[in-house]
């Protein structure tokens, strides 16, 4: 197990602006570069909706559950109508890049690449037509007010304040806990065999895991920083495979394009080298796969118990006091 600094005082608590102002700002800052149509800033607003998501039990812990269901099922739509957009706009660079390099063929790069552009083209005219949030100034209310919920709990006296302590934490600390089973089964089910649909599985699970420890790094515990870190890395490199293989299921499209004519060969050479480079990330993913069940690891014994340290402590020490038998009369 990696060695971590000393574990932290967990005395503070998850303020308004370190657990949620921040990622409501960095939704708010970024929403007009997005509708003027800026590559990044659609990265940055996919971004910026899933930190709030995997952030809102947390926050809003104190809040109705049925309020915090619908503004995440809100937020799920927005992430996921900027998804495609988003692999588009890498696949795009990544064509530059490569027309950059010697080895291949310009007319198969550059009939990839019209295809590729068209649809992206097709996607964001039909966001720009019906956008996935009609009024994002609105959603942020109605996202902060979630918050002014949990945060009027937690000054409403020592003892709720106590109360609403044990309940976030044990809310950060069950998030923590499902999104570490989830990356360690989705790990075991991809095996070592080169199977895209399961990998994908796992760059998701990693994803997710991450952004519940940028919760805890936030809340105060310093040791989440070390594995955002070492997380962050393999995650890059599920990344980098999922790009290479969103490339090559559209190059291998192309071959089957009736303008293809003479390119074939360039376009088949083309995709079996995305192919083998598939291949030698995903060997590079499975040498470095232990990293991420020490990981996995880690958060189940280190992260979860000292978030839920407090609610155990109180079950053991018998929260609920018992019942008086009834006075007969």
């Amino acid at each position: 197990m990696a060695d971590y600094p000393p574990h932290p005082s967990m005395k503070v608590q998850p303020s308004y602006d370190t657990l949620w102002r921040k990622r409501l700002q960095a939704l708010d800052a970024v929403w007009p570069e997005f509708l003027a149509g800026e590559t990044e800033a659609l990265h940055k607003a996919r971004v910026a909706s899933r930190r709030i998501r995997e952030a809102l039990p947390v926050v809003g812990v104190s809040a109705p559950r049925a309020k915090v269901k619908k503004l995440r099922k809100r937020l799920r739509y927005l992430t996921r109508s900027l998804g495609p957009i988003r692999e588009l706009d890498v696949e795009l660079g990544m064509l530059e890049k490569q027309a950059a390099e010697d080895g291949v063929s310009r007319s198969a790069l550059s009939l990839v690449r019209r295809e590729v552009a068209a649809r992206r083209l097709a996607l964001r005219d039909r966001l720009g037509e019906e956008p996935p949030v009609a009024d994002v100034t609105k959603l942020i209310k109605k996202l902060e007010r979630v918050a002014e919920t949990t945060d009027k709990a937690r000054k409403a006296g020592s003892q709720k304040q106590a109360d609403h302590e044990q309940a976030w934490r044990a809310a950060l600390g069950l998030a923590l806990l499902r999104r570490a089973k989830r990356l360690k089964t989705a790990l075991e089910h991809a095996g070592p065999l080169y199977s895209p649909e399961r990998i994908h599985c796992v760059r998701i699970a990693a994803k997710k895991l991450r952004y519940a420890l940028e919760i805890a790094q936030d809340a105060g515990d310093t040791r989440a920083r070390t594995i955002v870190k070492r997380l962050k890395g393999e995650q890059q490199r599920l990344g980098r495979l999922h790009d290479l293989e969103a490339l090559l299921r559209h190059v291998r499209e192309a071959e089957a394009s009736p303008r293809v004519g003479a390119r074939l060969a360039d376009l088949t050479a083309f995709a079996d080298a995305l192919e083998r480079d598939c291949r030698q990330v995903h060997a590079e993913f499975v040498e470095h796969r232990d990293a991420m069940f020490e990981c996995v690891k880690d958060v189940r014994h280190l992260l979860v118990p000292a978030f839920s340290i407090a609610r155990f402590h109180q079950a053991r020490a018998g929260a609920r006091p018992k019942r008086r038998p009834a006075k007969r009369a």
